[in-house]
């Protein structure tokens, strides 16, 4: 009986069995929350049972491979199952690993009859960089693929420690005002207003750096940044520069907004590790805090002066599409410059902010607005992050985050500031409410991007 032949309900069984066949999960029950990063469990090769001075090297090896992914923004979920895939390929046994916010705990027991190999680290220091990232999981991969020996690993895991970052210091600058100049042509300012947001992100940008040398604690750091981005966008505004302040502030905070910080956040806590989700989360709102501490002051000192800081609240049409969607792919790419992604993710990480923003702009121009629609376009920033990553081998995060920062809730929360500042008390508290609901909604829709994806790529793996 061929396919026309078949009654309509046995065609619709027939279908159905095909989708489960892709869609379920057979794996067995693991201790682990949730699923590893890409082929890392897939330890095809292990090394042979290291011995005397080689088992304490092999040892401290995992755990540095945990210490590097823990400092350089990797989520917990990925830095315990790194340290669990490079004990076992350097074969060592029943890794047990504790990973919280600031500390690594590894323990292993080599030989039955002797006490177990312990190691207890603290991160004291962290910074985004997903190059290292990016090395240490292509090391992973080649490790337990059994391309590498022991003494290669270890000289391999040396040099990705000791090496520079990709990008210079002024690299980043320039990334970061290419960055908040895209955003304000995506929420429809004029190229004056993006030279002089460009501008004033890449001074903010300096600041914190000398700051930084100075061991200023970050919370200052951002309450500066935030009086800065204000009183810059006051004064270019009172000359003449540009006329759209609001947009000026807003590019700027995007360009501070820790995205990766908040979807890594959530997704540990989603995860079960609720210490340590629950501590990036706060570090979130501390950030934010500073932010808003220091935007509160510059509007207060701007409107003493009578400059208007007020909001244009009006949407883009569908006239616009062309000019948001090609601001969000350069976004993207100057915000992956920022984390230091490898130049490989770089066309990765432009297509996916892309696709995000045109999904966001065809919604709106539908009429689904606010947290809804900001939550499909990270959906879908999310799964094609994650479709993209994983056809280079990459960990997802690494495209997806570059992808999310055009998304996030600048102006809407500098727009709750400015109506506190100006006694909407009330109007002033739902706008940060939205902003910060939005937040969570578009890390919540790339996680569940993510859970989609991984069922549908283990099945196809095992076919091919």
């Amino acid at each position: 009986m061929t396919w026309e032949q078949e009654p309509g309900g046995q065609r619709w069984r027939r279908v159905r069995q095909q989708v489960n066949r892709v869609w379920a999960d057979d794996d067995p029950p693991t201790l682990v929350h949730g699923v590893p990063p890409l082929d890392l469990w897939d330890v095809r090769r292990p090394l042979p049972a290291p011995v005397d001075d080689e088992q304490q090297r092999s040892f401290d090896f995992a755990h540095r491979i945990g210490a590097v992914m823990l400092a350089r923004g990797a989520s917990m979920e990925d830095v315990e199952a790194s340290i669990r895939s490079a004990a076992l390929a350097m074969g060592l046994p029943s890794p047990e690993v504790d990973v919280t916010f600031t500390s690594i705990v590894v323990s292993v027991r080599p030989d039955p009859g002797l006490p177990p190999l312990t190691s207890v680290s603290v991160v004291r220091q962290r910074s985004d960089d997903h190059s290292r990232l990016a090395d240490v999981h292509q090391l992973l991969i080649a490790l337990g693929a059994g391309k590498l020996d022991r003494a290669a690993a270890f000289d391999r895991l040396k040099t990705i420690e000791d090496r520079p970052h990709p990008y210079g210091p002024n690299a980043v600058t320039l990334a970061r005002g290419v960055l908040a100049g895209a955003i304000v042509a995506q929420l429809g300012g004029t190229w004056k207003g993006a030279v002089v947001v460009a501008a004033v992100a890449m001074l903010i940008d300096l600041i914190g750096r000398w700051l930084g040398r100075h061991r200023v604690p970050a919370f200052y750091l951002n309450v500066v940044a935030g009086l800065v981005a204000t009183m810059a966008a006051a004064v270019t505004t009172v000359i003449g520069a540009q006329q759209t302040p609001s947009l000026v502030v807003a590019g700027s905070i995007v360009v501070l907004l820790p995205g990766g910080t908040l979807v890594n956040g959530v997704r540990d806590a989603i995860s079960g590790y609720l210490v340590t989700g629950t501590a990036r989360v706060s570090e979130v709102l501390l950030v934010v805090s500073g932010l808003v501490g220091g935007v509160a002051l510059g509007l207060s000192l701007s409107r003493a002066f009578g400059v208007d800081m007020s909001v244009d609240p009006d949407l883009l049409g569908l006239d616009a599409l062309p000019v948001r969607v090609a601001s969000a792919a350069v976004a993207a790419t100057a915000a992956a410059v920022t984390y230091y992604i490898p130049y490989r993710l770089l066309p990765a990480a432009a297509l996916s902010g892309a696709l995000g923003m045109l999904v966001l702009s065809l919604v709106q121009a539908a009429g689904v607005v606010g947290v809804p629609g900001y939550a499909l376009a990270a959906f879908v920033v999310g799964l094609s992050g994650y479709v993209l990553a994983n056809a280079q081998r990459a960990l997802p995060m690494m495209v997806v985050v570059p992808g999310i920062l055009s998304l996030l809730p600048g102006l809407t929360l500098y727009t709750g500031l400015l109506e506190l500042s100006t006694g909407q008390t009330t109007d002033g508290l739902v706008s940060l409410v939205s902003a910060s609901a939005r937040g969570l909604a578009i890390a919540a829709a790339v996680l569940v991007a993510e859970l989609i994806g991984q069922p549908v790529r283990r099945r196809i793996l095992r076919r091919v």
